[in-house]
Parts: structure tokens; sequence; C-alpha cells
């Protein structure tokens, strides 16, 4: 497969190292709805590993201009941003993105031949990340032989999809985080096999997650659920202050993300407050209906905020009348 057709354009944001640092090469896939996410997570990565170079390969999607620009200020002595801008050439079967899936996640198949060039260590983040703690015990898992270190998901989903792709009990995991042997992938032609089952016809419940699943089985490292620690979040996000101190990757799963304000965690408005995107706007959150103001305002309500609670309850009315006409 002739992976540099999914790539229409290179361009490296800034090139910064420090000659005595070893260097981490640390690859993110988003479009534009997920760029200040991506710029989070990449925060909260800077903040948390100084002690090293750190390579982020940012594979974008239709983002605009004005959104990549804004990764120029993540510039420091040890920090290098290279942007892949993806071609028109990229598509996926659009019957198997279901659940919410974006087409984007699969471009994680192209990341590991793609960065194969400069190195055979590559570590995979989702945007709905935060990394609270150094990356030194992760990146320093012996990967010989195997194609990467991964984290199981949760047992209700080893339930239903252990059986569904095939694959041993305990042994599904979760694609959020990914640490990658390029060599090993690409040896195996892990890509054109990605792309050939994901376009196939047949529908994965979990898309790229299922296909990286079945054709990396046998061949993981699997490590601690600190290393990528998923968490639901409810209104408020209370969910932040059940997660041990020696988690690593903390995973946002579901539709409810923090950077809205409806499930902003303290946690995660830390590392807002502590990056470039301080200043954006959050919107309330991911779905624009009259119930989502509602249960904001009762969530203000809860934290003694009377007047804004009041303000978005009557907002919530003007929603509900609107909508009955």
């Amino acid at each position: 497969m002739k992976e540099n057709i999914f790539i229409s354009k290179i361009k490296t944001l800034f090139n910064n190292t420090v000659e005595s640092f070893n260097t981490v090469h640390i690859a993110f896939c988003f479009d534009d709805n997920y760029a200040m996410p991506a710029g989070i997570a990449m925060s909260s990565v800077i903040l948390n590993n100084s002690d090293k170079n750190l390579v982020f390969h940012l594979f974008a999607n239709n983002v605009s201009s004005e959104k990549i620009i804004r990764f120029n200020q993540l510039s420091k002595e040890n920090i290098t941003i290279i942007c892949y801008e993806i071609s028109d050439n990229f598509s996926i079967n659009p019957d198997t993105l279901v659940l919410h899936v974006s087409a984007s996640t699969c471009l994680r198949f192209v990341v590991p031949q793609i960065l194969n060039k400069v190195t055979s260590r590559v570590l995979y983040l989702d945007c709905d990340v935060l990394c609270t703690s150094n990356l030194n015990e992760l990146i320093n898992i012996d990967l010989t032989d195997k194609y990467s270190a991964v984290v199981p998901d949760l047992e209700k989903t080893q339930e239903k999809q252990c059986a569904s792709c095939n694959v041993p009990y305990g042994e599904y995991f979760n694609a959020g985080m990914i640490y990658i042997n390029t060599d090993m992938w690409v040896q195996n032609n892990l890509t054109e096999k990605a792309f050939a089952m994901i376009n196939s016809g047949k529908v994965y419940k979990f898309a790229d997650q299922d296909v990286l699943n079945i054709l990396m089985q046998g061949k993981t490292v699997f490590l601690p659920r600190r290393f990528n620690y998923l968490t639901a979040l409810t209104a408020g996000g209370k969910e932040d202050n059940l997660i041990g101190n020696d988690a690593v990757i903390i995973h946002y799963v579901t539709g409810n993300k923090p950077w809205y304000k409806l499930y902003l965690t303290p946690l995660y408005q830390h590392y807002i407050e502590s990056s470039c995107w301080v200043n954006d706007k959050l919107l309330l959150a991911n779905e624009n209906a009259p119930s989502t103001t509602r249960r904001y305002a009762k969530l203000l309500a809860s934290q003694h905020k009377y007047f804004s609670a009041l303000k978005y309850y009557l907002l919530y009315l003007k929603h509900k009348a609107f909508k009955r006409r």
C-alpha cells in the first residue's frame, strides 16, 4: 500500500531539541472538532515530561489553518511538532462507523507505517486523554517481538467484544493508548490489512479498535489500568476523584467529554488553565437540546451558584417553549 497517498502535505511547525535528552515520538489523529482537546492532551504530556524531547506527530483531517497555528504556542526547547495534512484519498466505509466513531480515528492505521521511517517506537494517544504523570515507565516497556503495549478494556466490553472478535477473554484492549513497535507493524503489513478489513463491508461495532484487536492478537504486552485509565463522566465530573494518584494516562470514554461545561472536571480545568487554550469558550455539552440546559441548571444549583442556575433554567424554558411551536 502506498500509505503516502493519504498525506497531502507535511509541515514542521517547529523543531526544538535538547541534545542531552532522549526522544519520544507521540501521535494524535483528529479532525477540526478535536483540535482543542488534542492541544490540551499535548499540554498535559509536556507539563509532566520536561526531562525528554517530545516529538508530536499530528495527523490532521480537515482541520482549519487557524486551529493548526494555535499549536505553535506549545513551543519549548524540547518540543517538536510535525503536522500531516490528510488528503481527500482517505476514506472509510461509513457503514462500519457506528457509535459516533469518527473516520479520523482510523488514521491510526497509517501512523506506524509512516513514522517507521523516523522511529521504531511511537506512542499513539486519543485526543480525549490527559497525561498526569511521567511517561518513562511506559516508553521503557520491552516490545521485542510484540506489536504493542496496551491496556485491557473494561469487563463489560470484554464480555461482548471478545466473542465478537474471537479474542481470548481479558485480552480485548482499548485502543485509546497504544505504544507501538513500528518495525513489527511494517514487517507484517498491518496498515494494508487494517484498511482491507475496515473497508470490507463487514460492520465492526468498535470499528478500528476491533480491527486492531484482531490483527494484534497474541502479540501485545498488557499493562496495568493506570496506563489507560478508562473514565465515564457524569454531570459535574466528580469521577476524577476516584482515580488513583498513580494514573499515567486518564482516558475519558463515552460522549461525555470533560471539555464540555456539563462534564468539566477539576483536573481537566487545571490542564486547560495551564494551556494556551485557557481563554477558549467551552460549549455546554455535545448535544444541543433543552434537556442539556436543564441538567446544567441543576448542576449549578447543587454548587450553590443560584443566579447562574436560574439563568440556565430560564434558557431551558425558552428552548422548550420554542420547540413546541
